[in-house]
């Protein structure tokens, strides 16, 4: 019965009135078929993801419960959506959708948008920017008599995570793309009604609709900008009191050759030898909002807090070694692709290519590896290299994991290479990644298949911390890391 929830989403996302077609956006019915039998297509050869979490007869009836939905009255905004149920259902933090440039360009300039960022927090919506009398840090109860549950499912649907994770739905609500998922859901819009409440007291108002840049600029002169961008740099090491701090922002440094890599590498080492020479037996890493990156940057530094040894992955398969439906494939590596798949992923067994064991080796703990107490710090913008560093450590026993749940998955993930193709009539671009792993951790009873990397202890900023820019997580971290 699972295929039902991406049959039910179709009324739940067009319970707004469809809006007039327009030309700029115009398509027929047939090109509509058209391309989301491409889609499928596409999908079905190329993303070696599709039936990690749900069966392939509960696939296919989720691509033929939303085709069925497509009519000649069908906007160009509603036939995204209808490709969206899909690629939100098989679940990859990889997948993307993305308009053409020409509906953004002649979008944006519209008085369409919702002017006020928001911050989410715990469940619920707050205002981030004083706008028009609403005072900063009002709750949002509802927008145009939608309730702020209901609306902010109805935008997360537009957020790929990996497997059945909902956490990661929210992640960029807080985000510049805020007023783009109000339009998905909305449509465009004249005006909003807002239902708020300010300390005890709730009330409504109506908000005019703006263009793309005054919501950006709003955006950008919102209140949580200094927490929010508190780290300016990829990875540093300090200390709090005795207890040693080390922030990982990213993994995207470069690949093994590269300078990036090299200078993250010396950094590392040099950490772990002054680490060891201080005797430090404390050691927070905290990973939050670390999206990925390249490898090795993650295995590295793993290298570094673990005592066993360890391989990125158990399996790894792509499910072509030619790249599939050429014409629409648009970048222009594909016999450089063609040749690496062919010695990467070599070992063709039950339909599909597995990696060869040499691009996967076994690593070793570095000689300097922290081996005291150790507490790592995650959040669900955490996904791809992020959340499988995150994983592994979890998979240690000695290891506290504190925060949100990373919206990368804790068993595996499809990623490594990603594709782009583009769909003729509509011009949308689809992004996926073509590799599905399964990574090197243990079973544990609070990990289901499909959840991202759980915390053993559930820290969420509050709403008096958003207020003041106190970091909550680290805050109890340091506490917790403090009474071992």
């Amino acid at each position: 019965m699972k295929h039902l929830i991406a049959i039910l989403s179709i009324t739940l996302l067009f319970s707004c009135k469809s809006e007039k077609k327009d030309s700029l956006f115009a398509m027929t019915q047939d090109q509509m078929e058209e391309d989301f039998q491409l889609f499928q297509s596409i999908y079905e050869e190329a993303n070696a993801g599709l039936y990690k979490y749900h069966k392939k007869e509960q696939v296919d009836s989720t691509f033929a419960a939303n085709k069925a939905q497509i009519s000649e009255n069908t906007s160009y905004r509603e036939f995204y959506t209808l490709l969206w149920n899909v690629i939100n259902y098989t679940g990859s933090c990889h997948n993307r959708l993305t308009y053409p440039q020409a509906v953004d360009d002649a979008l944006n300039p519209k008085d369409i948008f919702f002017p006020i960022p928001l911050k989410y927090i715990d469940g619920k919506f707050y205002t981030n920017y004083t706008y028009n009398g609403i005072a900063m840090g009002s709750e949002v109860l509802a927008i145009n008599e939608i309730s702020i549950k209901d609306l902010a499912k109805r935008c997360g649907h537009f957020i790929s995570t990996d497997g059945h994770n909902q956490t990661g739905k929210y992640t960029d609500l807080d985000s510049d793309w805020f007023a783009f998922y109000m339009y998905l859901v909305f449509g465009e819009q004249q005006q909003f009604t807002l239902q708020y409440k300010n300390k005890a007291e709730s009330t409504s108002a109506t908000l005019q609709s703006v263009d793309y840049i005054t919501f950006f600029n709003n955006y950008q002169k919102r209140h949580s900008a200094a927490y929010d961008n508190r780290i300016t740099k990829d990875y540093f090491f300090t200390y709090k009191d005795s207890i040693g701090y080390l922030n990982i922002n990213t993994f995207a440094m470069g690949g093994p050759k590269s300078e990036g890599h090299k200078q993250y590498a010396t950094f590392l080492d040099s950490v772990f030898v002054a680490i060891k020479e201080n005797h430090t037996q404390k050691l927070i890493v905290d990973v939050r909002g670390n999206g990925g990156g390249n490898d090795p940057n993650d295995l590295l530094l793993y290298s570094y807090l673990t005592d066993r040894s360890f391989r990125e992955n158990t399996t790894a398969h792509t499910l072509f070694q030619e790249v599939p439906f050429p014409d629409y494939y648009l970048d222009d590596d594909i016999d450089e692709l063609a040749k690496e798949l062919k010695e990467e992923h070599s070992v063709f067994k039950d339909g599909k290519y597995y990696q060869n064991s040499t691009f996967n080796t076994a690593w070793q703990p570095k000689p300097n590896a922290f081996t005291g107490d150790l507490v790592l710090l995650i959040d669900p913008p955490v996904a791809s290299a992020g959340s499988l560093f995150a994983s592994l450590i979890k998979s240690d026993d000695n290891t506290t994991v504190i925060g949100e749940e990373t919206l990368g998955g804790y068993y595996g993930h499809t990623g490594h290479i990603p594709v782009y193709y583009e769909l003729p009539h509509s011009k949308l671009e689809l992004k996926f990644s073509i590799v599905d792993l399964e990574q090197d951790v243990q079973q544990l009873p609070d990990e289901r298949y499909g959840d991202g990397v759980q915390p053993d202890d559930t820290v969420v900023q509050t709403y008096p911390d958003f207020l003041t820019h106190r970091d909550t997580q680290l805050e109890y971290a340091i506490k917790k890391i403090s009474l071992k």
